[in-house]
């Protein structure tokens, strides 16, 4: 729990630009019980509709120039193989940072057969398949960087579900402040 305390603490100070002309002039809180709020909310979605993913924001910040915000998202169990749809963000940065279960990762290559999709929650994105890309095994602890633009999917996930945070930085403000 240490650890998970100054990984995410060390991510916020990251995140949260100290310096910005409007910046805030107090600091945003996220505590456990929000994460675990959030995590168990994210859980009885994933039940209740069929979904195999479920992405609620926690909190999303204007800091100025930007915003910020953090999300939990949970997927369910995906077997190996098959092909692999993934998705880049065009004005979105990710942060993952892994709380439960266990899959891999795969971020980069080229993506085929893409559609671009306007407007949601994580503003434009484009969706294909993937080809090739750099696969990373992750689980408890682990964090992955992804830039805009950078295809990324789970390829494989291994436990029933896995549960990570997903901290965005969003310097267009297309997501709404919550």
């Amino acid at each position: 729990m240490r650890r998970l305390k100054l990984t995410l603490g060390a991510l916020m100070l990251t995140l949260f630009p100290l310096n910005t002309s409007e910046a805030q002039t107090e600091g945003t809180y996220i505590t456990t019980s929000d994460v675990t709020a959030t995590e168990d909310a994210a859980a009885a979605r994933l039940a209740e509709s069929g979904r195999t993913i479920s992405d609620i924001m926690i909190r999303h910040v204007d800091v100025g120039d930007e915003q910020l915000g953090v999300a939990v998202v949970q997927r369910t169990k995906r077997e190996r193989g098959g092909p692999l749809r993934g998705i880049a963000h065009v004005r979105l940065d990710e942060i993952y940072y892994v709380l439960s279960g266990e899959g891999t990762m795969v971020t980069g290559g080229p993506i085929t057969e893409t559609s671009l999709s306007e407007g949601g929650m994580l503003g434009p994105m484009q969706s294909g398949l993937m080809q090739g890309g750099a696969s990373q095994r992750m689980g408890p602890g682990d964090i992955a960087i992804i830039p805009k633009g950078v295809p990324h999917s789970w390829s494989e996930i291994t436990s029933d579900t896995i549960s990570y945070l997903v901290f965005r930085t969003d310097p267009d403000k297309v997501m709404d402040p919550k």
